[in-house]
């Protein structure tokens, strides 16, 4: 396999996962706002304090969130580092 074909498959590989990250942070976020709603419903509008449920699941999905965005960072941060490689490549 060549250097080129490499670089290539990695960027695929790269762009695949970072649109799995993205389907997941969007999933995460729908989970959060469920939690809102619990949160919202189990308050009666906010009239009186909810149990833990809800808030403990805002709390999970909120650092769920947290840490897919960090990883679609790194992500997105190797694939510029290999379009810079495969723009010298081509050189």
């Amino acid at each position: 396999m060549s250097e080129e074909q490499r670089i290539v498959m990695q960027s695929r590989r790269l762009r695949d996962r970072i649109y799995h990250l993205n389907m997941v942070s969007y999933a995460v976020i729908s989970v959060f706002m469920a939690g809102f709603g619990w949160f919202w419903w189990s308050s009666g509008g906010f009239e009186h304090r909810p149990g833990p449920g809800p808030v403990i699941l805002m709390t999970v999905s909120a650092v769920a969130y947290l840490a897919v965005r960090v990883f679609l960072f790194r992500n997105r941060q190797k694939q510029q580092a290999l379009r810079k490689k495969k723009v010298r490549s081509l050189r």
